[in-house]
């Protein structure tokens, strides 16, 4: 408080000084002179407090004139909106930062001499960065030849690299530059896309082998039946076994339609779904299944009455007409096959166990994939289009549901799935 009024009775001090001078003295220019030097004396000083304080703004104020104290207060607040603002874009900068942890792409920019300066979380997971390696040459973590031309070439080209961390990964790398020293490089997992684009090769392929075998079988009896000296008996005869490869084509059309709605759709409308008596369903799958095929297999029912679900019928009964004609398919004549539709705790199970061929194990994985045929000896697989299981799958799915496998070679298969159960209100 002392100090506070010598700095309030310094300047009036100056000028009671400078006019007793003028006054007694007579020397109006030695007081003006004394005068200025007091003032200059006295802002040279606050001038100093104030420098002080700006380096420790964080200090209190110095104990000021209104004027320097008004001056401080605006110093004050700018400081304290520029701290503000200096927050909020910290906040923002974190904010980003914790985003781009959550993007499936990879990326790390880098500086002079292709030194990491920052990276995200996919950049750990696909690359193998690690925090330690901030400032590491980042050829020197990754040693690819086209990564390094890439590098060394700073363009946006594309190229594909495996995975340093995981064989089973290819990624897509490019590059950015964002100015003369500062790069961006960017990873993308590209594995499933590539697992696509093999699969969709080989839809296509299989698609052409498969037509292509009815198709030539067509062209010989067409070109058999274009002859001039072919009695009616003979020409009757040809088109009766056209029948046969036609309605191979005519199944697998079917087949292919019935899977690429399956795929474009995965989930049921409310409109399609029903609530069904699943043996109900049943019994008319059997009943189609003996009308089409000889009866050269036992067909054993064992099913529970008034088990209802909800499902799309006809996805259902293309499940379960799938699933029996493969076991007939696959087992030898005479042999036994049991149908099961029982309940399993809150779930119907759907079950087909046969005494047939059975199947390795390496090849049940593979079972649902299109066009998939175990190569068994002695098993009937003319007349199938290979895309039964892809059906019986994608249709599961739609239903929340999984098709379960086990088999034995040389003692039979079971096939089975659940759907949950509805109850009458």
């Amino acid at each position: 408080m002392k100090s506070r009024w010598i700095r309030i009775l310094v300047v009036p001090g100056f000028v009671l000084i400078a006019l007793f001078l003028a006054i007694f003295t007579g020397f109006l220019g030695w007081a003006v002179a004394c005068l200025l030097g007091g003032l200059l004396l006295y802002v040279l000083v606050r001038e100093k407090e104030i420098r002080n304080w700006l380096k420790h703004p964080l200090q209190p104020f110095p104990d000021l004139s209104k004027s320097w104290q008004d001056a401080g207060n605006h110093v004050i607040q700018s400081i304290g909106h520029s701290r503000g603002r200096a927050r909020t874009l910290l906040q923002a900068l974190k904010r980003i930062r914790s985003t781009s942890d959550y993007l499936p792409d990879a990326w790390i920019t880098l500086q002079g001499q292709h030194q990491i300066e920052t990276f995200n979380k996919p950049a750990q997971d696909l690359l193998g960065i690690k925090p330690v390696d901030v400032g590491a040459d980042l050829t020197t973590l990754i040693r690819h030849p086209s990564l390094s031309h890439l590098l060394n070439q700073v363009d946006t080209d594309i190229v594909e690299i495996t995975s340093p961390i995981d064989d089973s990964k290819r990624l897509e790398v490019r590059i950015v530059a964002l100015d003369q020293n500062r790069k961006l490089v960017i990873a993308r997992d590209i594995s499933e896309l590539n697992r696509l684009l093999t699969m969709r090769q080989d839809f296509i392929a299989n698609v052409s082998h498969e037509l292509r075998t009815p198709l030539t079988v067509m062209l010989g009896y067409v070109e058999s039946m274009v002859q001039d000296d072919l009695s009616e008996a003979t020409l009757r005869e040809l088109a009766e076994r056209l029948v046969t490869p036609v309605d191979r084509m005519r199944f697998m059309v079917d087949d292919l339609l019935t899977l690429t709605q399956l795929e474009s759709a995965p989930i049921p409308t409310v409109d399609e779904i029903q609530s069904i008596d699943g043996n109900n369903e049943l019994r008319l799958v059997i009943d189609e299944v003996r009308s089409l095929t000889a009866p050269t297999h036992c067909l054993k029912l064992e099913t529970e009455e008034n088990l209802l679900v909800e499902c799309v019928p006809s996805e259902i009964h293309s499940a379960f007409m799938n699933l029996v004609t493969n076991a007939i398919r696959y087992s030898p004549d005479g042999g036994d096959i049991t149908i099961r539709w029982q309940r399993s705790g809150e779930y119907a199970r759907f079950e087909v166990e046969d005494q047939g061929l059975g199947i390795p194990p390496e090849a049940i994985s593979r079972l649902t994939e299109r066009f998939y045929r175990v190569d068994m000896k002695g098993s009937r697989t003319r007349g199938g289009t290979g895309l039964g299981l892809a059906i019986v799958k994608h249709v599961l799915r739609r239903h929340r549901s999984e098709l379960e496998i086990s088999s034995s070679v040389g003692k039979g298969s079971r096939f089975y799935f659940d759907l949950p159960l509805t109850f009458p209100t």
